[in-house]
């Protein structure tokens, strides 16, 4: 109900952008008006966050400091909040930070400082950072090949031999035709290039952008046809790796946000452990339906219903889809809660006769 109400999946898609594109992504979180908890991403760039020097390297303060301007007097100035472990300081300074004025503080009962870093990887590295100068150099070759066309189509007609003045030329213009005597000529004059070259280059860097930056290139013909999910799974070996540690990180953020909602709840006369609670994530990836029923089929009565269940891409909540199913059961007049459906056990045979009397 909580996350619902702050729009936790908005949120989270926000973070995770930030988190591509800065290396870092913060979060901060506080209480609205109406006393419920609110989380907010703000920019990475007007925030410092200072650390403690243990081995759990918490944080200690967060420093934000945001421009704003005065519609009255249209001046513009500086809005600076520091975040401790149980207050939330205000300071107002001028546009140049040559002054630094205390406007007041207020708890924020939150119990740790109400930031969360989600850190893109160990080094705070963006996921374009590594390729940067590849991307630049393809941008370059694109702008590059405009220009050649525009220079193409801007030719200036080259005639050589031939007394002609502006009058003669319009007229050339108009009529579309040029009269050449044996000593004349007419060519247009262009840049002289190898296209070829120039794709080549282009493509070189295309794949290079792909490799180093290990994102595969879904408009690859590989991935094209009815390729597997094993298959495909390959294919994206490397960015899965990738993936792999952004998901760790991303974990231990929303770790520290759980802890710190129950924390608020705790308040409120309600107690819940944080560790209880159990993260999964759900790769947007292509995957084949009929490979994972055959699975599920197969292992069915050998794995609980619920871990079953959770394999199947389209189920979103698995307790409803298993209240669901039992609701469905139990509808069933031919139902019986000892052998199933129809009278079969739950391994699909029918019971045995009773014991040889």
């Amino acid at each position: 109900m909580i996350l619902e109400y702050t729009d936790e999946q908005d949120e989270n898609i926000e973070v995770a952008k930030d988190m591509s594109i800065f290396g870092l992504s913060v979060e901060l979180m506080y209480l609205d008006e109406d006393a419920q908890i609110r989380l907010k991403r703000i920019d990475p760039r007007e925030i410092v966050l200072v650390y403690d020097d243990t081995l759990n390297n918490d944080i200690l303060y967060g420093i934000r400091y945001f421009e704003c301007e005065d519609i009255e007097s249209e001046e513009y100035y500086y809005r600076i909040e520091v975040y401790s472990m149980d207050k939330v300081q205000h300071y107002k300074s001028d546009a140049n930070l040559s002054t630094l004025n205390f406007e007041g503080e207020e708890p924020h009962y939150f119990g740790f400082v109400p930031i969360i870093a989600f850190e893109n990887n160990e080094d705070e590295i963006g996921d374009f950072e590594p390729v940067l100068s590849l991307i630049d150099a393809y941008d370059k070759m694109e702008s590059d090949s405009l220009d050649d066309f525009d220079y193409f189509v801007d030719a200036y007609l080259c005639l050589s031999g031939l007394n002609a003045d502006k009058d003669d030329v319009a007229a050339m213009k108009e009529n579309r035709v040029i009269l050449l005597d044996e000593n004349s000529d007419a060519k247009w004059l262009t840049k002289t290039g190898s296209d070829a070259t120039v794709e080549n280059v282009k493509n070189r860097l295309d794949r290079d952008i792909h490799k180093f930056s290990k994102t595969p290139d879904m408009s690859d013909t590989a991935f094209g046809g009815n390729a597997s999910g094993v298959a495909i799974k390959y294919k994206t070996l490397p960015m899965e790796n990738v993936v792999a540690i952004k998901e760790r990180k991303f974990k231990r953020g929303l770790q520290r946000r759980i802890e710190l909602i129950f924390n608020i709840v705790a308040l409120k006369g309600t107690a819940f452990d944080w560790r209880a609670i159990d993260i999964a994530f759900t790769r947007n990836l292509p995957s084949n339906d009929t490979e994972i029923a055959d699975m599920v089929y197969k292992l069915s009565g050998k794995v609980s219903k619920e871990t079953l269940l959770s394999q199947l891409p389209f189920v979103e909540d698995v307790d409803a889809e298993i209240a669901r199913l039992e609701d469905e059961q139990e509808a069933n007049p031919f139902y019986d809660v000892r052998l199933g459906l129809n009278g079969e056990d739950e391994d699909g045979q029918e019971e045995k006769a009773k014991e040889e009397e």
